[in-house]
């Protein structure tokens, strides 16, 4: 597995996959320099002489870096990057998965995500339709040297499938296997004290708006609360939603980890709208145009701070920890356990030979209007098998 050990979603999700793994029988090998491998230039920049200068110097060096790391896991059966849209496509963000690809032309590389891209609005319309949207230039920096689409890996393992829009008709080559967050640090500790949590500051859009809002009605409620600034540790955030009783969001969200650690914690989620949560909505029709629909931890304010201050005051009266966890496990066990019965029916595909290293290719149409999907390259035992016969 290739992965960081940054503070960020990527630790927590291999750690969690790793423990998964484990349960079914599989052994696991987790590269917490992985990505930065992954992400090693392999060629120079001509951009600016600076530029120029400054890949010259560090070519050798990075190119024996990664020679290095594909002999460190070669002999692998399958290898998973734990990356997320948009840098699990993008040319410029991990321009070593082809290279890796070539190397070990025999196993299947997997991406591990918290969501499908062919269901997100904005990043679907870019990689794969080549549509305008209204990512800012600073968002699409990252797709300047290019994007792959979802023929970029053999399988794609999900927490969750379910944001804004349908899937596209058709097989998916996707395993919903959700997360499993269970390391025995996300549990209520809030000590009878009910205190909000406001999230980090948005300043895209017109999230600062709705921010406003929020603190207007924490004054109005009079009730007690924290604004995350700065940067934390793991370990500090985590003692912080151990402390919370409302997770107050700051922005629309494609998936949103701590909404699931704060849940585990006890604490409930506000928004202003179901529309920033599409991740977490409940069902699992994905092919239709689904009805906004998320558990009783979600409470909704419409963006009026008289009706936010009401919520805020009625569940400081009600507040019940132990229930919000329950009701998140009971509803979406999914997202802090783990699948593994999915997991497993993966494990069972790759080990059959049904998920390969020359399976890619064929999702190369998923989600590209007017193309059509190509048809699916047999595995190299498949290919023994027949000429042997």
């Amino acid at each position: 597995m290739l992965a960081n050990d940054k503070a960020s979603f990527i630790k927590p999700m291999a750690d969690g996959l790793a423990r998964m793994l484990e349960d079914c029988g599989a052994g696991v090998r987790v590269h917490y320099d992985g990505i930065e491998q992954m992400m090693r230039l392999q060629s120079v920049s001509y951009s600016s002489p600076r530029s120029f200068a400054g890949s010259m110097k560090r070519l050798g060096s990075n190119r024996r870096e990664l020679t290095g790391f594909v002999e460190r896991i070669r002999g692998a059966d399958l290898i998973v990057v734990v990356s997320h849209v948009p840098a699990s496509f993008s040319v410029s963000a991990l321009p070593n998965i082809e290279v890796l690809r070539a190397r070990l032309p025999d196993v299947p590389i997997v991406n591990y995500d918290l969501v499908y891209l062919p269901t997100l609005d904005s990043w679907s319309r870019v990689i794969l339709k080549q549509e305008e949207t209204k990512l800012s230039a600073d968002d699409l920096r990252i797709l300047d040297k290019g994007t792959f689409g979802l023929e970029r890996y053999d399988w794609y393992l999900l927490a969750s499938v379910g944001t804004y829009l349908p899937l596209p008709p058709g097989a998916h080559p996707y395993s919903q296997i959700g997360l499993d967050l269970d390391d025995g640090r996300l549990y209520p500790d809030q000590q009878g004290e009910f205190e909000v949590v406001v999230d980090f500051e948005q300043p895209r859009g017109d999230f600062l708006k709705f921010r406003e809002i929020q603190m207007e009605a924490l004054r109005i409620a009079g009730v007690k609360y924290r604004v995350l600034e700065g940067s934390y540790t793991r370990d500090e955030m985590l003692a912080i939603f151990r402390r919370s009783a409302v997770l107050m969001l700051a922005h629309s969200e494609s998936f949103g980890l701590p909404i699931c650690e704060a849940q585990a914690c006890g604490a409930l989620i506000f928004t202003p709208d179901l529309n920033w949560t599409t991740a977490h909505w409940l069902g699992r029709d994905y092919y239709s145009k689904r009805e906004p629909m998320c558990s009783p931890n979600f409470v909704v304010y419409e963006n009026d701070p008289e009706l936010l201050a009401e919520r805020l005051k009625s569940a400081a009266s009600t507040f019940n920890p132990q229930q919000v966890r329950k009701t998140f496990i009971d509803t979406q066990p999914e997202l802090f356990l783990g699948d593994r019965t999915e997991l497993a029916d993966f494990l069972s595909k790759v080990e059959s030979g049904e998920i390969h290293a020359r399976l890619h290719p064929a999702h190369r149409g998923i989600g590209r209007p007017g193309e059509a999907r190509v048809q699916v390259p047999e595995s190299t035992e498949e290919q023994n098998r027949k000429s042997q016969l």
